[in-house]
């Protein structure tokens, strides 16, 4: 009888152990298979692409009037880039461009873009001193597909983004601004990068390290170098703000006179002039013997 219950537990012992190992290679089977992903996963995961363009302050200069006379290109050294400047509309947005005319790589990671901004175009002198900060934004876009990445492959990306600025100050000396770095912005996934957003600071006003009437030329430079690719950049959206943060209103330019009202306002003087009498315009006799 004993021999009979020892069986009957041995066999259920057995029993069990089977339907455990079973469900067991199941699930290794399971996890270990490749997962499906569905269509809906796939909708969730967008391609890169570039962020929106930064809403502008009231007060920035952002070139959609299309002017960008107070803007030049400085070829002062052997290390800057010759280019060219033209405004851009992309996606509806406005901006500055530069045009790197560079047609090798030689030297690249020596070369430097750089641009002059004449701000006594775009400020009255009485605002000059109170410029304590200023902001823009900045691009790059690939020409070329000279960035060799980690993997080994040539890729038309923008590359790292970097680089300063400077001016001449009250004090008659040359400020050097602080550098600029745009890393994280997909500069190494992108064609066009996402905007460098860059601020410019001058030391406080009693250190001299300012604008005034004194300084001749009102401008600042900005330039760019460390480039990896063959690359044009673009600018936006400068905005000059006080100490107190708060930004500084343009000084408006004067309306241009179109040509029709260059002509109706000729024929309306004209039509005056004829409407004075001779003899109101005349100088007398004895007057004019007075005058010779």
């Amino acid at each position: 009888m004993k021999k009979y219950y020892l069986f009957l537990l041995l066999t259920a012992f057995l029993l069990t152990g089977c339907s455990q190992n079973t469900d067991s290679s199941q699930q290794t089977a399971e996890t270990s298979a490749p997962q499906e992903i569905t269509e809906s996963e796939t909708e969730s995961l967008p391609p890169p692409t570039n962020a929106p363009f930064p809403e502008a302050d009231p007060n920035a200069v952002t070139f959609d009037d299309g002017n960008f006379s107070f803007v030049s290109v400085v070829k002062d050294d052997d290390t800057a880039v010759d280019g060219s400047l033209s405004v851009e509309t992309i996606d509806g947005n406005a901006m500055l461009k530069f045009t790197d005319n560079s047609t090798n790589a030689e030297n690249l990671d020596k070369a430097v873009q750089k641009i002059r901004i004449s701000v006594g175009q775009l400020l009255r002198p009485d605002q000059l001193e109170s410029v304590y900060r200023i902001t823009f934004d900045l691009y790059a876009e690939a020409k070329d597909a000279l960035f060799l990445s980690d993997d080994g492959e040539y890729r038309k990306v923008a590359g790292w983004i970097g680089g300063g600025g400077g001016t001449i100050c009250a004090d008659g000396n040359w400020y050097s601004f602080a550098d600029f770095s745009a890393s994280g912005i997909n500069e190494f996934d992108l064609e066009r990068s996402d905007a460098c957003h860059v601020e410019f600071k001058f030391l406080l006003a009693e250190s001299g390290k300012k604008w005034d009437s004194s300084v001749e030329d009102v401008n600042f430079s900005v330039m760019r170098w460390g480039m990896q690719n063959l690359s044009d950049f673009y600018l936006d959206n400068i905005t000059f703000y006080d100490q107190e943060g708060n930004p500084i209103p343009l000084n408006p330019s004067e309306p241009e006179t179109s040509a029709v009202q260059e002509s109706e306002l000729s024929e309306t003087e004209s039509s005056e002039e004829e409407t004075v009498p001779k003899s109101e315009t005349a100088l007398p006799e004895t007057e004019t013997e007075a005058v010779s």
